[in-house]
C-alpha cells in the first residue's frame, strides 16, 4: 500500500504567476497541495494566514515583519510576487492641495494603518519630504490584519470597519468631501506603479476631483534607480513548523513557484507582457526571479527601518532570521 503524502494547505491568489500551481501543470514531489484561491480580498487571504488557517500563503510582508518580531513562528520564501513603487498609491482632492509638503499637520486617511503599502507610502513621504509619520494625523477605514503593539500616534478609525477590500470608496469619499486631505490606499502594482494605467484610479475617481498626486513616471523611474528600493509588498510565507518538520519541503516550494511563474507568460495578455518588459528595463533586473538578492535586501532592510519610525516596530531584524536557509543558497 503507498504512503500517504502529507496535504500541504497553501492560500494563493489567483494570479498568472500561480495559475501553474492552482491548476496542477506544476506539483511537489511527496506533497499532495490544497490551494484555496478563491479569496478574493488580499487583507482576507493575508488574516486567515496569520490566524494559522493555512500552511503556505500569501501574507503583507510588513505584518510578516511585525509578526516575526513578535516571536511568531513564521518563515518567508525569497517570492516576492507582489511589488513596486507606491508614489501614484497617494491620492488627494484637486484644489485642496498643491504639494506633498502641505501634509504636515493634516489628517490622513488609509485602508490599514499596518499596511505594507501604506508603509512604503509614509516611508516615501519620510525619505522624500522629511513628512514623519507623527507630524500627520490618520484615519483608517478597514480592519488591521496584525499589529502587535501600541501606535505612537492617535488613529481615528471607522467603526464598524469597512469588510475587507470595501475601504476605497469609503476613503475617496473623504476625500472628495474634504475631510481627509490625502488617502494611501493599495493597487496597481509592477509596471503600472510605475508608468500609470490599470484600476485604482477609476476606482478612486469615482468621486469628485479625486486623482493621484503623484504621477511623473520619469520622477517615479529616477527615484527607483537612485534608491535601488524595489518595494516587496506581498510575499509567501510559511509556518515555521511545517519547514521543521518536511525539511525538503522549503526547496521544493521555491523550485515550484519559479517554475510556475516561468509558465505564467502564457497567462499574460501582450499588455501585460509588454510591461514587464519595461518594467525589467527600468531595474535592469527580474523583479519576479524569486531570489534573495541585494535589490530585495536593501528592500526589505527599508521597510524595517520605515516601520520603526512609523511606531509598528521597534528593532531591526537579521535577514537570517527571517527566510528559510534554502533563500540564501
Amino acid at each position: 500500500m503507498a504512503k500517504e503524502k502529507p496535504l500541504i494547505k497553501l492560500a494563493l491568489p489567483n494570479d498568472y504567476r500561480f495559475r501553474g500551481l492552482i491548476d496542477g501543470e506544476v506539483g511537489i514531489e511527496g506533497y499532495d497541495l490544497d490551494i484555496n484561491h478563491h479569496i478574493a480580498s488580499p487583507g482576507e487571504r493575508h488574516y486567515r494566514f496569520a490566524q494559522g488557517e493555512f500552511d503556505v500563503g500569501e501574507f503583507s510582508t510588513a505584518t510578516f515583519l511585525r509578526t516575526k518580531e513578535k516571536g511568531r513562528r513564521f518563515l518567508a520564501l525569497p517570492v516576492f510576487h507582489d511589488r513596486g513603487p507606491r508614489q501614484r498609491n497617494i491620492f488627494y482632492c484637486e484644489g485642496r492641495l498643491n504639494h506633498p509638503s502641505e501634509l504636515k499637520g493634516k489628517m490622513i486617511g488609509c485602508f490599514r494603518y499596518g499596511a505594507t503599502a501604506v508603509v512604503w507610502m509614509r516611508g516615501f513621504l519620510l525619505d522624500e519630504y522629511s513628512l514623519r509619520t507623527t507630524e500627520m494625523g490618520w484615519y483608517v477605514s478597514g480592519r488591521e490584519v496584525y499589529i502587535g503593539q501600541d501606535l505612537p500616534v492617535k488613529v481615528e478609525r471607522l467603526e464598524p470597519p469597512t469588510p475587507f477590500g470595501q475601504e476605497k470608496p469609503h476613503l475617496a469619499k473623504l476625500l472628495s468631501e474634504g475631510i481627509i486631505h490625502a488617502a494611501l490606499v493599495a493597487g496597481d502594482v509592477g509596471y503600472l506603479g510605475i508608468f500609470g494605467g490599470g484600476s485604482l484610479p477609476k476606482v478612486m475617481g469615482e468621486f469628485p476631483g479625486v486623482k493621484p498626486l503623484l504621477e511623473d513616471a520619469d520622477e517615479i523611474v529616477r527615484y527607483t534607480r537612485k534608491t535601488r528600493i524595489y518595494p516587496i509588498i506581498h510575499t509567501i510565507a510559511m509556518k515555521e513548523e511545517i519547514a521543521e518538520k518536511y525539511p525538503d519541503l522549503p526547496a521544493k516550494l521555491i523550485g515550484a513557484f519559479r517554475e510556475a511563474k516561468r509558465l505564467g507568460v502564457k497567462y499574460m495578455s501582450p499588455a501585460q507582457v509588454r510591461g514587464y518588459e519595461k518594467e525589467k528595463a527600468v531595474l535592469e533586473e527580474d523583479p519576479y526571479a524569486y531570489v534573495l538578492g541585494e535589490t530585495e535586501k536593501r528592500t526589505i532592510q527599508a521597510l524595517n527601518r520605515y516601520q520603526i519610525e512609523q511606531g509598528l516596530m521597534k528593532k531591526e531584524l537579521p535577514l537570517e532570521s527571517l527566510f528559510v536557509h534554502e533563500a540564501f543558497a
